[in-house]
Formats: structure tokens, C-alpha cells, sequence
């Protein structure tokens, strides 16, 4: 690939500063991040909204084309919108005093905030067009604190946001070095055949953007165990099918798309499918814990109480601290008609510290505990006189 005389090295430009990068990879991405509406302070403000903007600008090759070259940009644009949230959001006293590391926060900073594209631009030149794409998120400090509480707390939700971080990250570097290989190739066929790489790899990008739509919109409730709080209306629902279907098609193993799409079916009461779904997601990643967790409520559900307890044991082995786990072994059993078992497992679970952070399963197991004749925790025990 030639480049133009007089013409720069590649490198990234964040706020100023500029990063070399090898002669190697010939195309310039260019990273203007813009903070409006305030800039890096440890106050942060109630219920102040925070808009964060970031630039990507991609300058094309010989063995570029523009469409991919826009996907490129835009999924930099992307992600520079959220680390830049990430570090924002490091810095407010309502995150903070939830201790947690960096890469935490920045894992449940992408969870939580959409990203948009708000312009496009394409700079013509005479061999090498540049386009620039800028994304847009916004933070409400109130709304992302008590956001980031709840997904702290919650160890389905925090399993869901590192496998989608790791993810994410691990298909940035496929895509980066694609696109390194793709500007140093200088043979025509073998550029094709990584252009067609980079199209796939940038194909399950977009389809991770998808599952993270439905994810920041009725996710949370999509996965609610109890049943509280406003129904999921049938239009979101049926939006969140179509875009989690799309998501599947683009990349089967898609996790996190398929767990989702489990949790639409059984809310549209569509139990066979979501059942399917919970079951290849296993058998893609069988160590994970959130399918097979889901799995076994969806068979407590319908009555399969064996099934269920042959998952939820497979999780407790796994994880022998997951309180949940706990609690639905308990009610499984007493649904068995098995109180001795059931008062057990219940006790365990209303005697470990971490349970006030579940209200309604902890007045459900007092109240099964009442119903099967069992002792509360610390309760004495009555004995008759002699």
C-alpha cells in the first residue's frame, strides 16, 4: 500500500496527545473526546446530566472500503464514549464509596449506558477519503449511583457484564489486528479473504450493540427473580425478540443474546423455546452459571422439580457462595413437599449476612419456614416439660 508523500505516520489523538504506531499499519484513526457540560472533578452533582462525546476518524486504503471503513469508525466512536464515561463516573463520590477497582467500574459503566451515533462525515481526498463518526452517551449521576449499586449487588447481572467485557474486548483485538493485516497486504486475493474476516468479526460487534440495546432497556427486568415492579410491555418484548434473533443469527455463540431471548420467550409464555435456548447456551459454555441458573428456575417452574435441582446443584458445586442457589434449592424442595429439606436450605440462606439485599426472598423463606413447622434462625427451639 503507498502512502501519500509528505504523508504522516498512523497514530491516535486523544485530547491532544499523540501515540505513534508502527509504519506498518498505514491508516490514521483519528480520537477527539469531547466532556461537555463539565469536566474531570471528584464533586459530582445529584441528578446532573453529564453528555460525553467521542470522535473516531478512519483514514481509508488501497484495500479498504468504505462501508467497513464506516463500521470501523463507528465502533471505535463507540467505545471511546464509554471509556471516557468510565473515567468520569471513577470520579463521583457515589461510585466511589462502592470501593470499586477501575475495571470494574468501567465493566459496569459500558452495561449500563447506550451510546448513539450522532454524525457522520466523510473528508474527500485525493487517494485516501477519511471518515469521522461521532458517538454520544449520557450519564444522570443520581440514576447511573443507584444503577451501578444494584448491579454490584447482584452476581447474575455482574457474571452477564464481564463475560460481555471480555468479549468485547477480546473481538477490539481480532479487529485491530485484522485491520493491521488488511493495510500491510499487498496481495489482492489474500486481502479479500481478511477483508471477509474483518466483515465477520465487525458482524458479531454489531450484534453485541444489539444485545446491549435490549440489555439497557428491560435487561434487569427481564431477569428479576421476584415479582415486583412494572410488567415489561408485549412491544418491548416483542422488539427485544427481534433484535436478540438477529444478534443469534450474526453470532450463535452469543451468550449473552441467547440468555436474554430466553428470559422474552418465558415472559411471552413461550416456556419450550426459552428452554432450547438456556440449552445450547450451555452447551457452548457449559461452566457458566447464569444458563444453568435460568434453566432451573424455568424447570422449577414447570414443575420439572428433579430437573431443577440437578441445575441448581451443578451451580452450588460451582459456586459454593452463590446465596441465590441457596434459596431456590429451599423452595424447590418445599415445592417437592420435602419441608425437613426445604427448612434447611432456608435457614441457610436467612442466617448468611447477604440476605437483606433480597427483601422478598427473605420474607417468602420466614413465611415457608412458618408453613413447615421449622425454627427461624436464632429462634430457641420449644421443649416440652417433663
Amino acid at each position: 500500500m503507498r502512502i501519500p508523500q509528505g504523508r504522516k505516520n498512523a497514530g491516535f489523538y486523544s485530547q491532544g496527545r499523540k501515540e505513534t504506531r508502527p509504519k506498518t499499519f498505514s491508516r490514521m484513526i483519528l480520537m477527539t473526546v469531547l466532556l461537555l457540560s463539565g469536566g474531570f472533578s471528584g464533586r459530582s452533582v445529584l441528578a446532573e446530566v453529564k453528555i460525553i462525546e467521542a470522535d473516531s476518524s478512519y483514514s481509508m486504503g488501497d484495500n479498504d472500503s468504505k462501508i467497513d471503513a464506516l463500521r470501523i469508525a463507528t465502533q471505535e466512536a463507540k467505545r471511546k464514549a464509554l471509556e471516557l464515561a468510565g473515567t468520569y463516573v471513577e470520579n463521583l463520590n457515589e461510585v466511589k464509596n462502592y470501593q470499586l477497582t477501575g475495571d470494574e467500574v468501567k465493566t459496569y459503566t459500558a452495561g449500563i449506558l447506550e451510546t448513539e451515533i450522532v454524525s457522520e462525515h466523510m473528508h474527500e481526498t485525493a487517494e485516501y477519503p477519511e471518515i469521522t463518526i461521532r458517538a454520544r452517551c449520557k450519564v444522570d449521576t443520581a440514576v447511573f449511583a443507584a444503577r451501578i449499586g444494584q448491579y454490584s449487588q447482584n452476581e447474575e447481572i455482574r457474571e452477564q457484564l464481564d463475560a460481555s467485557a471480555k468479549d468485547n474486548e477480546a473481538m477490539r483485538k481480532e479487529r485491530d489486528a485484522l485491520v493491521r493485516q488488511l493495510a500491510s497486504e499487498k496481495n489482492k486475493a489474500r486481502a479479500a479473504g481478511t477483508r471477509q474476516k474483518l466483515d465477520a468479526i465487525l458482524a458479531k460487534e454489531e450484534a453485541n450493540d444489539d444485545t446491549h440495546k435490549v440489555w439497557t432497556s428491560i435487561g434487569v427486568q427481564l431477569i428479576e427473580t421476584d415479582d415486583i415492579g412494572p410488567g415489561i410491555k408485549q412491544a418491548d418484548l416483542d422488539r427485544s425478540s427481534v433484535l436478540l434473533q438477529r444478534a443469534i443469527a450474526a453470532n450463535p455463540h452469543n451468550q449473552r443474546a441467547r440468555y436474554l431471548l430466553a428470559a422474552v420467550y418465558q415472559r411471552q409464555g413461550d416456556p419450550g423455546s426459552a428452554e432450547n435456548e438456556l440449552r445450547t447456551a450451555i452447551r457452548n459454555a457449559p461452566s457458566s452459571t447464569a444458563p444453568h441458573i435460568r434453566l432451573a428456575i424455568l424447570l422449577r417452574e414447570r414443575g420439572r422439580y428433579k430437573e431443577a435441582l440437578k441445575e441448581f446443584h451443578f451451580v452450588e458445586r460451582l459456586r459454593p457462595n452463590y446465596l441465590l442457589t441457596v434459596y431456590f434449592e429451599g423452595m424447590t424442595y418445599k415445592d417437592m413437599g420435602m419441608c425437613g429439606k426445604a427448612v434447611q436450605y432456608l435457614n441457610k440462606f436467612l442466617k448468611d449476612g447477604r440476605v437483606n439485599k433480597h427483601p422478598q426472598k427473605k420474607e417468602k423463606a420466614l413465611r415457608v419456614i412458618e408453613e413447615c413447622g421449622g425454627d427461624r434462625p436464632g429462634r430457641q427451639r420449644r421443649t416440652r416439660e417433663s
